[in-house]
This record gives structure tokens, sequence and C-alpha cells, in this order.
């Protein structure tokens, strides 16, 4: 191979420095995004724990626990009626 085909080749190479300092500077970003989409997830968790219907159906199917990271969204959703 003639040489200023290597140097070519050289140049284009992506240097795995390159790649971390890319991701590096994407992270702010990926962050604000990650936050929003777990704010309207916990918007639409308020919005059925705070529908009776879904209450009642989770108690129909006899789902009487939930995982402990959505508990306080049930709490702040309830108004006053219980869940099994």
């Amino acid at each position: 191979m003639k040489k200023r085909y290597r140097d070519r080749l050289r140049r284009k190479r992506i240097r795995r420095v390159t790649v971390q300092v890319k991701n590096s500077l994407a992270l702010p970003e990926r962050a604000t995004t990650t936050a929003s989409c777990l704010q309207r997830l916990q918007a639409v968790f308020s919005r059925l724990f705070s529908d009776e219907n879904f209450i009642t159906l989770l108690e129909a199917e006899s789902l009487n626990t939930i995982p402990s990271c959505l508990n306080p969204i049930l709490e702040e959703a309830r108004d006053g009626h219980e869940i099994c």
C-alpha cells in the first residue's frame, strides 16, 4: 500500500479518546431527556392510581402488592380509597 493511502487511513481512524469525549459531552442532554421521561411516567402512574376503576381492576386480578418505587406515587394519588 502506498504511503499516501496509509496516511489517509490513519487520519480517518476514530480514536477511543474522541468517542469518550463525545459521550461525555452528550451526558447532560441524555440526563435531561431521561428526567423528562421519568416525570411523564410519574404523571401516568399518578393518574392510573387515582382512578378507582384501575384500583378495582388490580384487586380483581389479585395484584395486592406493587413495587416499592411506585408506593409513594400511590400514597400521593390514593385520595381516600384503599388497596387491600
